[in-house]
């Protein structure tokens, strides 16, 4: 008996899922809101990109005047000299050879701006 009733609840479940897909509710509604004299999303497009391809894109040119260079002068950066370290070849732990190699890294971790005026005792 209970799997008659499990079988008819899946029956019932299945066809009221169904049903709902085949129903033309939703298409009534969408009607009702949006109307049928609404131009279709190809018309929106063609509307709004038909001469695209003949209109040539032009690059916008930047107005770059004595404002945009104004502070360059005043503010300069900090030297940060670079040093160079030299590993002498040597084994690993497990004895394995590496071969000499030579790095480089900056002295400071971050470069920095002097203030205005700042510069005069790092020369």
């Amino acid at each position: 008996m209970r799997k008659m009733i499990l079988i008819l609840i899946t029956i019932w479940i299945n066809a009221g899922l169904l049903s709902g897909c085949a129903t033309s509710f939703y298409g009534d509604r969408k009607a009702k809101v949006f109307g049928t004299d609404m131009p279709s999303m190809k018309s929106i497009h063609d509307e709004k990109f038909h001469n695209a391809n003949d209109e040539p894109l032009v690059r916008s040119k930047r107005a770059i005047g004595g404002e945009a260079n104004a502070g360059q002068d005043e503010f300069q950066w900090l030297p940060n000299p670079t040093l160079r370290m030299y590993v002498f070849r040597h084994l690993t732990a497990a004895g394995h050879p590496i071969p000499g190699y030579s790095t480089f890294f900056r002295l400071y971790t971050q470069d920095h701006i002097a203030a205005p005026g700042e510069q005069a005792g790092w020369e």
